[in-house]
């Protein structure tokens, strides 16, 4: 494992998240994006590009059982697509279970830093209220570099985890538990696809 490849893949994740922060809403941040740009820059655009496909159609639309996915669909893809694309050793499904684990912990974190954004927020509008200048810009500043950094280190260490342990752990695992994996990664567009299905069918 090269660990300057590992900082450089959580900086370019770190990166594209701010996108799904509202930093600018290029899309930039959403799987169908990030799985083929991180598969590229690992030498394997069209695993990357699979894996994106996968998540996308997870996280876009609420799913028919169970609602919809609560995790961060651009750490999601962008972990499983380094993983699965640039180590030996690890499988698509076993990278796709490895996006979903970092994915999920992206969104606790997330949540968390929505609360710090809000108190940002209270304390403009009291800045306002006092007569005294909101210092917009520099509380933006800091709720983005909070993210980023955030971001940076959920990623840095799914990454590193992931490429340690998950070549030896998938090949430990019984077979009935890889197959079931690799089930749920070849199905997950179509279960995407059937839970935005059901979603247009709802609002028709």
């Amino acid at each position: 494992m090269n660990p300057s490849s590992v900082l450089g893949g959580a900086a370019a994740l770190a990166v594209l998240e701010l996108d799904a922060a509202s930093i600018g809403t290029f899309l930039l941040s959403r799987p169908f994006v990030v799985g083929p740009l991180i598969g590229w820059a690992r030498g394997d655009a069209w695993s990357g590009a699979a894996l994106g496909a996968a998540f996308e159609a997870l996280t876009l639309a609420e799913l028919p059982l169970g609602g919809r996915l609560d995790l961060s669909a651009c750490v999601a893809a962008g972990t499983a697509a380094w993983l699965g694309c640039g180590s030996p050793g690890i499988s698509l499904p076993a990278a796709f279970l490895a996006g979903l684990a970092a994915g999920w912990i992206q969104a606790r974190v997330e949540r968390r830093l929505r609360g710090t954004r809000g108190a940002l927020a209270r304390g403009a509008e009291q800045a306002l209220r006092d007569g005294r200048a909101p210092c917009l810009g520099a509380r933006l500043a800091a709720a983005l570099s909070a993210q980023a950094a955030a971001t940076f280190a959920v990623c840095a260490a799914s990454l590193a985890v992931g490429a340690a342990v998950l070549p030896s752990a998938w090949a430990a695992l019984p077979e009935g538990v890889r197959v079931g994996a690799s089930s749920a990664f070849f199905a997950a567009p179509w279960i995407g696809v059937g839970g935005l299905a059901a979603t247009l069918g709802r609002r028709a």
